[in-house]
């Protein structure tokens, strides 16, 4: 089993490259190697579902990263097996029904159905895994996968907003429902499902967390099965191919939320929250999508709002399931497949036909199309739940569930069999008005403009789905023996559901077919052809616009927090810091007595290194009070100057000179580099933001700066250790390095690499500086007209390219 399980998931993965390449020769006849992979899984999990039993399930294990404890762990039973065999089969028919509606108009053949088989392969993975953080991975691949399928046509703008809509959704509510995993790993010690489903667990704490983590988990699943208020992704999804919509969105990705309500079920349902949460979002989102549906005029919208509908239904159905367990499960979501599936096709078809799909401008197909027309009758009959259709046998059955919910539920039970009630009747009225707006009527002559018959093969798959919807209506027990072996321990009911064509005897739920049929086929009529034109959906229910625009202002909002935060301007961020330094160590020093300095006496004070300090304080004001650049470089070369006197006072010609140098090096440098200025950026630069207050606060904050580094210094000067390193220095300057300026030896014998390595720095340096300064020299017309500003310019400190004689000036 372990190996055939293996080979049937990874199938699709496996055959990916090959199916890739044979694209790039095969073209429109890549599907036919694309089919490979499909019919091997489908096989397989056939073939696994004949040895399945009620009841009945297997763990695959298969080691990943042992060291971490970490294995590939994989469920069968039948819940799996049923959804694998969906997800199977169902990519067995699209594929062919691909193979033959991908024509030469479309491109990159090759990589389409790598796509597909990608998503088939992640689809295997969720439904099979067997611990919840793996379903988690491939659940969140699956997101990725119809991203790319969905914007498969990717130069159309429809296509690309409905593919970041799909992944934002569907991938945001992922990771809520991540956070629910979490929490359940956390409070029951293992993620394996298996022994979670075993009932044998108990909750570390309270039962609050657990109905935290199903809330959190049920979002994740709202979101991928389009639940209000996460169902606006999917009608904007259908702007890719059709055969990506008949796959991903009737019978596969939007199901995997059904999916997984039903594999927590075992979990969840003694919460408290279970039957109100899934009941109020599930039959709220039935009678919402099915209005939608009948507002709708694009065919592939109003297939896509009324798959929403059966979603909710479905939603609500399990949350109706009593503590014994679901019966008909199976049935409501295979006759779902068998319909929505082919429906989905056959609007492809007629899209493929005519050019358009807007149902207004369709009419009288069925004299051009009667074989097509027979398949979409028997479809939309079965979505409409007509006698003789596996639609009417799960509506009934639906019906007889909240029935019976009436018993317990008190008022919850009344406003969902109402919702059901009226979504049921709704979809009667557009089930009918896809009948007769595009097969009924007169032909139209912009229907038959460009029209062109379909090929046979692709009739071929919608008829088989049409054909199931027959004769699983008229034998339902036929499909009740075929899923009996698939039931599940602590899902389904013990007593196995005896389907029937119809009911043996009168009830509430035949009453209210037999009113659903009359008010839906009142409200068709009522409306008539061309008052149903005119009916839309108002912008106030859009909420894909809504969404639309929140996600094209975010990046302006996010532009506006940052200017408000100023987090592109650093350096307002500079004085922040800086006051926060200095008000918290003039805080501490003011309570560490032990770290005031101690200012010396009058006698100490020199006169002349007195005066120097002096001009060095005035020269420092200067550098604040001047507006101009030249006048502040000057300032602050004259503080340098100044502090070269004061070594000499110190009698240290070394550190002297060294300074001096610098100061001389450093002048003519920004002297060049100003000289390559505008005459406007150098005279008006000054900031005058905030006026005289900022101003103050800027000396306040710079003065407290210079008071600390005052401190640190002073600090710094105190008695030194007994090992000060400087001792070292002086005794063995003259008999390790025969020098006797301490100084000159420390920088070239003691500590030679560190003064090589900053010269290498220096040297870098100016070469650098020397190639800003060459890349741009302004002309002398330039110079003297002072108003030269190219292109990018940020204050004239930008040069972007070399101005010639001649060019024009901004």
């Amino acid at each position: 089993m372990a190996t055939l399980l293996i080979i049937a998931i990874f199938a699709p993965f496996l055959w990916l490259p090959a199916t890739a390449l044979a694209g790039r020769w095969l073209g429109p006849k890549t599907g036919r190697v694309a089919l490979v992979a499909p019919l091997i899984s489908t096989a397989l999990l056939g073939w696994l579902a004949l040895d399945a039993s009620a009841g009945g399930h297997h763990v695959v294990e298969i080691p990943w990263i042992p060291s971490l404890g970490l294995n590939l762990t994989f469920l069968v039973d039948g819940l799996s097996l049923f959804f694998g065999l969906v997800v199977a089969g169902m990519g067995v028919l699209v594929v062919f029904y691909a193979s033959s509606y991908l024509d030469d108009h479309y491109k990159h053949h090759g990589r389409f159905y790598a796509y597909l088989l990608f998503f088939m392969g992640a689809m295997l993975g969720t439904v099979l895994a067997g611990n919840l953080l793996l379903l988690f991975v491939f659940w969140e691949l699956t997101g990725i996968a119809s991203f790319l399928l969905i914007g498969f046509l990717h130069g159309n703008e429809a296509s690309r907003n409905g593919a970041r809509m799909a992944l934002l959704v569907t991938g945001a509510t992922g990771l809520v429902m991540l956070a629910g995993i979490v929490i359940v790993g956390q409070q029951l010690g293992t993620y394996e499902l298996a022994a979670l489903l075993s009932g044998n667990l108990s909750p570390a704490t309270s039962s609050a967390a657990m109905t935290a983590a199903f809330v959190l988990i049920a979002v994740g699943a709202m979101g991928k099965s389009a639940q209000f208020p996460f169902h606006f992704w999917l009608p904007n999804a259908m702007a890719a191919p059709t055969p990506i919509s008949a796959y991903l969105h009737s019978a596969t990705m939007v199901k995997l939320g059904i999916f997984l309500i039903a594999r927590i079920f075992p979990l969840f349902r003694e919460v408290e929250l279970w039957t109100p949460f899934l009941v109020t979002i599930g039959f709220g989102t039935m009678a919402f999508a099915a209005l939608l549906a009948l507002l709708s005029h694009d065919l592939k919208a109003i297939l896509a709002y009324s798959t929403v509908t059966t979603l909710g239904m479905l939603i609500g159905f399990y949350g109706l399931a009593p503590a014994t367990g679901a019966q008909g499960d199976f049935l409501h979501i295979a006759s779902h497949v068998f319909f929505k599936g082919a429906l989905f096709m056959t609007a492809g078809i007629i899209d493929h036909a005519t050019g358009t799909r807007d149902i207004r401008a369709l009419g009288g197909l069925r004299k051009r199309l009667p074989f097509l027309a027979v398949i979409v009758t028997i479809c939309a009959a079965s979505m409409a739940g007509i006698p003789g259709t596996l639609g009417f046998v799960s509506k009934e059955y639906m019906l007889k569930a909240q029935v019976i919910f009436l018993e317990s539920g008190g008022t919850l039970a009344w406003c969902a069999l109402g919702l059901a009630v009226l979504a049921m009747t709704l979809k009667v009225a557009f089930s009918a008005r896809i009948i007769g707006h595009v097969f009924g009527g007169k032909p139209k002559a912009e229907t038959f403009a460009h029209f062109h018959a379909p090929a046979t093969a692709m009739l071929i798959p919608p008829a088989l789905l049409a054909l199931l919807s027959i004769i699983f209506g008229l034998r339902p027990q036929w499909l009740g023996d075929l899923l009996a072996p698939l039931t599940v321990t602590g899902l389904h009911a013990h007593e196995m559901l005896s389907y029937k064509p119809f009911p043996d005897h009168w009830a509430l739920e035949v009453g209210l077919s037999l009113g659903i049929f009359a008010a839906g086929g009142l409200l068709y009529f009522a409306l008539g052809r061309e008052r149903w034109a005119r009916v839309e959906i108002p912008g106030w229910l859009r909420v894909d616009h809504a969404f639309a625009a929140a996600v094209e202002m975010l990046p302006k909002a996010a532009k506006s927090l940052t200017a408000t935060l100023r987090s592109d301007s650093p350096f307002d961020y500079l004085a922040i810091v800086m006051t926060f330094v200095v008000v918290l160590t003039g805080t501490f020093v003011a309570t560490q007595p032990s770290l005031w300095p101690a200012f010396p006496k009058a006698s100490e004070f020199d006169p002349l290194r007195t005066y120097v300090v002096g001009l060095i304080a005035i020269a420092g004001v200067l550098v604040l009070a001047m507006r101009r650049w030249t006048a502040q470089l000057i300032a602050m070369s004259i503080v340098g100057f100044l502090i070269t006197f004061y070594f000499v006072l110190f009698k240290a010609p070394d550190l002297a000179m060294t300074q001096i140098l610098v100061e001389a090096a450093t002048l003519v440098l920004v002297l060049l580099l100003l000289a390559r200025f505008p005459q406007t950026a150098e005279a008006g630069e000054h900031d005058a933001r905030g006026g005289r207050p900022r101003a103050i606060f800027r000396i306040v904050v710079a003065t407290g700066m210079g008071l600390l580094a005052t401190l640190i210094t002073v600090l710094a000067l105190r008695p030194k250790h007994p090992d000060f390193a400087g001792s070292y220095y002086l005794a063995n300057t003259v008999e390790l390095a025969h020098g006797t300026n301490a100084v000159n030896t420390l920088l070239v014998d003691f500590r030679g690499f560190d003064t090589l390595f900053e010269i290498s720095v220096l040297v870098i340096a100016t070469l650098g500086a020397v190639g800003l300064l060459m890349r741009y020299r302004r002309s002398r017309a330039e110079y003297k007209a002072g108003s030269m500003a190219l292109p990018g310019y940020s204050h004239g400190v930008r040069f972007e390219k070399t101005a010639k004689p001649g060019d024009d000036c901004v």
